[in-house]
C-alpha cells in the first residue's frame, strides 16, 4: 500500500472531480504551487494510483445506447480468460472492461446502437455472434441489462467534507446533440485522455487552439461532458472499490432507500438500469470488506420489510475505459 498525505487526498479529489483543471487552478485549490501539484501528480501516476483520465460523457445526447453484460466464467483457465479478455478489449464497442470478484467474474460495458454510427448494431450483432461461438462453453451465465442513469456523487471522505452533491444523468435523451466530424474527432481524443492539452489536440487534429476550445466549449455548453474524470486504483491506497446490488421486498422504499445511501461518505455512484432482477444499484469506495458489511447491516435494519437480498461484488482490474472507442 503506498502512503498518501492530506495533499494527496485533496489533489484526487480534484482530479476526480475535474481532471482537465491546469495544475495552477488545483494548486490554488490544495494549498500548493503548480510545480508541486505537478509532481505529485506524476509521482502518483508512476506508482500506479492514478491510472488514467478518461471523459465520462453523456452518450445518450449523441445518440449511443448502452448496455452492461455481468459473465461468470465455467471449465476456464488463465489462458482462456485471458484470451477472452483480450477478444473484448480488442472491440471498438466495448467502453469499459473489468476483472471481478464476489457475484460476477467480468463486467463488460458495450454500445449496442448509435446515431452516428448506424453500422454499430450490426457491429453488436456481429461481436455478439462470434463471441457465443468462440467462448460460450466458458460461461456459465450472462447477465445483460441495459443501463439507463447514474447518480455521480462526490467522494467527500477523501478531504472530510461532510457535505455532498449528487449530479444525475441519463444516457437516454429527447434532446439530440448535432456533432460533426470534427467534434467526434475531438471527442475520441479527449474520452481516452481528459487531460490532454488544447494544443496537443488542434495540432494533432490539423486545426487551431481557438476551435478547439470553442468546441469543446459548445459540447460542455450542451451537458454532453458528465465529468473530466480520474481513474484509480483504490488498493493502492487502502480502500476497494465494491458494488452492492439490491432486491427489494417493497418497491415503493426505492427513492427512500437511495436518499439514505445519498449520506453515506462512501457512495460513488448510485446506478439504475432495465433487464435483471436488481433493483438497487450502489458503487463505494470502502476501507475493507468489513466495512461492506457494516453498510449491508445498517441497510438490514433501517429497512428491515423492504429488502429481500444483497449481492455484492468488487472490482480487481480494469482493462479498458473509454467512452468512444471506435
Amino acid at each position: 500500500m503506498i502512503d498518501i498525505d492530506v495533499k494527496d487526498r485533496k489533489i484526487l479529489y480534484q482530479l476526480l472531480n475535474n481532471s482537465r483543471q491546469p495544475l495552477s487552478v488545483i494548486g490554488k485549490k490544495v494549498g500548493l504551487s503548480r510545480e508541486v501539484v505537478g509532481y505529485r501528480i506524476k509521482r502518483l501516476e508512476k506508482e500506479g494510483v492514478i491510472i488514467s483520465y478518461p471523459t465520462l460523457i453523456r452518450s445518450g445526447l449523441i445518440g449511443l445506447a448502452m448496455i452492461r453484460f455481468y459473465i461468470n466464467f465455467q471449465f476456464i483457465n488463465p489462458k482462456i480468460k485471458h484470451e477472452i479478455i483480450d477478444f473484448f478489449k480488442k472491440s471498438d464497442i466495448v467502453i469499459m472492461l473489468a476483472e471481478l470478484s464476489g457475484s460476477y467474474d467480468l463486467q463488460v460495458n458495450m454500445y449496442i446502437q448509435s446515431l452516428i454510427y448506424p453500422e454499430i448494431y450490426l457491429k453488436f450483432s456481429k461481436f455478439y455472434d462470434e463471441l457465443q461461438k468462440k467462448y460460450r462453453r466458458y460461461f456459465f451465465e450472462q447477465i445483460g441489462t441495459i443501463f439507463t442513469g447514474s447518480d455521480l456523487l462526490d467522494l467527500v471522505f477523501l478531504i472530510g467534507d461532510k457535505e455532498k452533491k449528487p449530479s444525475f444523468f441519463t444516457p437516454f435523451s429527447q434532446e439530440k446533440i448535432e456533432i460533426d466530424s470534427l467534434d467526434l474527432s475531438i471527442l475520441r481524443k479527449i474520452a481516452a485522455n481528459a487531460r490532454i492539452p488544447t494544443a496537443q489536440l488542434a495540432n494533432e487534429l490539423n486545426t487551431t487552439v481557438t476551435t478547439v476550445n470553442k468546441r469543446i466549449k459548445r459540447m460542455a455548453d450542451k451537458n454532453l461532458f458528465l465529468k473530466f474524470w480520474a481513474n484509480i486504483d483504490w488498493t493502492k491506497i487502502g480502500y476497494r472499490d465494491y458494488d452492492i446490488e439490491i432486491n427489494l421486498k417493497d418497491y415503493s422504499k426505492k427513492n427512500e432507500i437511495i436518499n439514505y445511501i445519498r449520506n453515506n461518505q462512501h457512495v460513488f455512484f448510485i446506478m439504475h438500469s432495465i433487464g435483471r432482477n436488481v433493483d438497487l444499484d450502489f458503487e463505494f469506495i470502502l476501507n475493507d470488506i468489513t466495512h461492506l458489511q457494516d453498510i449491508i447491516t445498517d441497510l438490514s435494519e433501517k429497512f428491515p420489510e423492504s429488502i429481500q437480498n444483497f449481492r455484492y461484488f468488487s472490482i480487481e482490474k480494469v482493462h479498458k475505459w473509454n467512452h468512444i472507442p471506435f
